[in-house]
């Protein structure tokens, strides 16, 4: 952020605003600036931060029509608003008392138009000149823009249930946005009315919001008299009970010393880049009455390849303020392990802190958004995952993908973009991906330049450094839902049509062996997920993964997980090796998350063995490449085992597999429902019984098509009467498609409209 310079000859600002209206906030301004402008030198001013443009404050100070921001611009008309200072001279209108008064405009479609970029050079100007009291509204954002400016709020508030909890939420609203609560005050007026709550009740209600009361104001009857007569009660009866409180709170602004104002805190990043340069700057900087700055103090980047406007030393400040909270975390004695960094009081304790080395910071501007963000950035470094935490909490981020430090990708919808998001460089990178391996017990460097791992929410990492990274370390996350989809998701997605979920449904309740099979990134672990929620809850039921992703719902079911070889290359256990295991654990099913080598061959005796039901899923981009690299991965394990003998034990376990595909528009769809049956001529014989016909591509891109039977019934047809879970026949010939010799499916054949578009 850059750094702006405090103007000269600070001003005090003090704001009153109020939870809602009917307070008697207007009445305390108006008396305590008066009271105010008697017992000091400088002029005072009274600025209405009111939408409904109401000009009570300029009937009492009987100001006929007095000069609003709204005339103060007409008059500037296209001149530069840093010039400003020059242009107010003998404008502010003042009464006989030495109070003067800027109402932001005559009418509401004036004020309307007036926002707290447009006062910053304006109030800026006049502090050095007036003490300014602020009127505000109970309406954001002019109560914010109130509340960032000012050395003191005073909160005026009734003894009445409606005022008390409108103060809880506007609290906690400003505490969750780092408002500096710190500077407010709370006047409890009229606090002995008719029908009021309890005084000690309301002294108690504020004490639980961190909050004492600093007045407690009368009631007074001859307040509203005075009123009513245009007269104001200090100056016709100063001696009066509310006065004599009144005086309490003036004493408090004698007291009080003015501090650095945060005039841009309320705006927006977009306004403060582009006003710094053409209206604050010269204000800022130091500039002379007629707005001419003598040096410009920000430093801006300017638009480069990336579009976007940065401030230059963002990054360097965050480093400074990261070597300040480390330090003061140190002497603390505060540890921030992998258990704590997550816990909401460690957050709490380190956000305070960057919040006070902030404050401390000498002549630093932020927007409020700026603000936020900058802390936040921070705390997602230092307990977080630094720029990934964002995404981390973003559900629709399926996958993040770090190919270099100024490059991370992710896939959302199906569909990868690269994001804004950014390292610093190449070694936080390295540290993020050391902060996610090492409370596993794994380590990477360079004699371990390559490691696997998984989140504790049960995202899966795969990270590599140099030297095998030859541009940088590279970190991918494959994310995964916190509920597990089920069919109505799948139904939504256009992932599958009812009917060809519900025949997956009852071959798995009547324990057919399925494998799923599918390219990179197409859901196949999902899918398999959802397919298990069809096993019955009083089946024995385990699940063998290189990393741990599924997430079963039964009761009955035992999780295995692969562990690699240490740092020596021993003690890894693989996902064979867990097979072989589990025939000893008494399983109903086996469920391996995915076949990669060996264990496919266990996985296969298994299924042969008793084990009917059994699920999982391998690499394939067709049923028919499924079977072959089923086939390869059975002679991997080096069994002695000819061909024949393999297809022989594929065709007598693999009951169907089911093929995912991914499309251009990034939406996953079942393509083919398929069974195995038997050999022919040495060759596994194999049916297609549900497909998905693509019949073309709407104008926003999005996959039309249409699922659909081929007419053929599987050979264990009668297997679902027989063991009580019928399925029509219907199922797999109404509104078949027939294929051509190759087995491509004849569009003209299609009989059924076309699937709606998918999500």
């Amino acid at each position: 952020m850059a750094e702006l310079e405090t103007p000269r000859n600070e001003a005090k600002i003090i704001a009153l605003s109020s939870p809602k209206e009917g307070a008697g906030k207007t009445t305390l301004t108006l008396n305590l600036a008066l009271g105010w402008a008697g017992i000091q030198k400088r002029p005072v001013l009274i600025v209405p931060l009111d939408p409904l443009a109401r000009q009570e404050h300029s009937f009492y100070l009987d100001i006929k029509k007095p000069v609003s921001v709204a005339d103060i611009l007409r008059t500037l008309g296209n001149t530069n608003i840093a010039v400003v200072g020059g242009l107010l001279r003998g404008k502010i209108s003042m009464s006989q008392w030495g109070v003067g008064v800027l109402p932001l405009g005559n009418t509401r479609a004036q004020v309307a138009s007036i926002s707290p970029k447009i006062l910053i050079p304006i109030l800026s100007r006049l502090s050095q000149t007036f003490d300014i009291f602020l009127d505000v509204d109970s309406s954001f954002p002019m109560q914010a823009f109130a509340f960032d400016i000012a050395d003191k709020v005073f909160w005026v508030s009734n003894a009445t249930r409606t005022h008390l909890n409108s103060t809880v939420q506007l609290f906690n609203d400003y505490k969750e946005q780092r408002y500096p609560m710190e500077r407010v005050s709370v006047i409890c007026n009229q606090y002995d009315m008719p029908g009021s709550i309890a005084y000690e009740e309301v002294e108690k209600f504020y004490n639980s919001l961190g909050r004492d009361i600093d007045v407690f104001l009368p009631w007074d009857e001859s307040i509203m008299a005075t009123s009513n007569r245009k007269e104001v009660e200090i100056i016709n009866n100063p001696q009066s009970e509310w006065i004599k409180g009144l005086r309490l709170i003036l004493a408090k602004i004698r007291d009080l010393t003015p501090a650095p104002k945060d005039w841009t805190a309320s705006v927006s990043d977009e306004e403060f880049t582009q006003a710094a340069k053409e209206i604050w700057n010269p204000i800022f900087a130091g500039g002379g009455a007629d707005g001419a700055a003598q040096e410009n103090h920000v430093i801006v980047e300017e638009e480069g390849e990336a579009g976007k406007t940065k401030l230059s030393f963002w990054d360097d400040l965050k480093q400074k303020v990261h070597k300040d909270v480390v330090r003061t975390l140190e002497i603390e004695r505060i540890v921030i392990s992998d258990e704590s960094s997550a816990s909401a009081q460690t957050r709490k304790r380190v956000a305070a802190i960057v919040d006070d080395i902030l404050q401390k910071q000498p002549n630093l501007q932020f927007s409020r958004e700026q603000r936020t963000r900058f802390a936040s950035e921070l705390l997602d470094e230092i307990l977080g995952l630094g720029p990934l935490e964002n995404l981390m909490r973003d559900p629709s981020v399926t996958e993040i993908m770090v190919n270099a430090f100024d490059k991370i990708f992710i896939e959302q919808k199906g569909k990868l973009t690269l994001t804004k998001y950014k390292f610093r460089n190449n070694e936080q990178v390295v540290q993020v991906i050391k902060r996610i391996v090492s409370p596993l017990g794994r380590r990477i460097d360079e004699s371990v330049p390559l490691v696997d791992a998984r989140l504790k929410d049960g995202s899966r990492v795969n990270a590599i450094i140099s030297p095998l990274a030859v541009s940088g370390p590279t970190l991918t996350i494959r994310r995964f839902s916190q509920k597990p989809f089920g069919p109505a998701d799948y139904f939504r997605f256009g992932t599958i049509s009812p009917e060809c979920m519900e025949f997956l449904e009852k071959c798995v309740r009547i324990r057919k062996n399925i494998i799923v099979c599918g390219g990179t990134g197409t859901g196949k672990t999902t899918f398999l997920n959802a397919l298990s929620g069809y096993i019955s809850d009083n089946e024995r039921i385990i699940t063998v993964e290189d990393t741990a992703e599924l997430r079963l719902q039964q009761p009955h079911w035992v999780s295995l997980e692969s562990r690699p070889p240490n740092v020596e290359g021993k003690g890894a256990i693989t996902i064979q090796d867990l097979v072989k295991n589990c025939l000893r654990m008494r399983p109903d099913r086996i469920v391996v998350g995915e076949c990669r080598g060996g264990e496919a061959l266990d996985m296969l005796q298994a299924m042969n063995t008793g084990h009917e039901g059994s699920l999982t899923t391998i690499h394939a981009n067709t049923p028919r490449d499924g079977l072959s690299r089923l086939e390869a991965m059975c002679m991997q394990t080096g069994a002695d085992l000819p061909i024949f003998a393999i297809r022989e034990m594929i065709s007598s376990a693999v009951n169907m597999i089911v093929q995912l595909s991914r499309f251009s528009d990034g939406s996953r769809k079942v393509t083919y429902i398929t069974e195995m049956h038997g050999q022919k001529d040495g060759q596994i014989q194999s049916t297609d019984l549900f497909r998905y016909v693509q019949t073309g591509v709407d104008e926003n891109g999005k996959v039309q098509g249409m699922f659909a039977p081929t007419g053929n019934l599987p050979t264990f047809y009668s297997d679902f009467q027989a063991k009580g879970v019928p399925v029509p026949e219907e199922v797999f010939t109404k509104g078949a498609i027939k294929l051509d010799e190759e087995g491509n499916p004849i569009l003209s054949s299609l009989s059924v409209p076309p699937a709606p578009p998918t999500l």
